[in-house]
């Protein structure tokens, strides 16, 4: 019996962990830098337009590789791995920007009155929204890039 290969793969696990690593880190940082005098940074709503153009276009591709799977066309492999891996790393960027952008929105609700924190916890939300929908994208890419196992790969050479 032959061993299975090792796939390397992004796991929700995985995506949880760098949420809140990142999300700690970037709690601290920017608390650290409220207590020097200085602000939150001013996001731009155009990243949560961005993230979700990122979304789209991973996802397009996985679909892509997933019908090439299904309908047993010929696969060029180089695009599925590289689809693959855009997938991945979109799961991965989606969770570390959803750790930061949850660490700026809570920080900017502390202070909610005013006018900057509002416009910081607006964007905020609107990024965390936006980076959600992105790493989900990417582990559905992933999953999308799975090859189905072939029964006859147990199976002794015959001859």
């Amino acid at each position: 019996m032959a061993k299975a290969e090792p796939t390397l793969q992004v796991r929700w696990v995985n995506l949880g962990a760098v949420f809140l690593v990142v999300g700690t880190v970037s709690a601290v940082a920017l608390r650290w830098w409220q207590s020097r005098g200085g602000d939150l940074p001013t996001l731009s709503p155009l990243l949560a337009v961005l993230l979700l153009a990122v979304a789209v276009l991973v996802l397009a591709l996985g679909l892509r590789v997933r019908r090439w799977v299904v309908r047993a066309e010929p696969i060029d492999p180089l695009g599925a791995t590289r689809t693959l891996v855009l997938g991945q790393t979109a799961a991965l960027a989606g969770a570390a920007l959803a750790g930061y952008l949850t660490a700026s929105l809570v920080l900017s609700l502390t202070r909610i009155s005013a006018p900057e924190p509002r416009s910081v916890a607006s964007a905020s939300a609107l990024g965390l929204v936006a980076a959600v929908v992105m790493a989900v994208s990417g582990m559905v890419a992933q999953w999308c890039c799975r090859v189905p196992r072939d029964d006859d790969d147990d199976s002794p050479p015959s001859g």
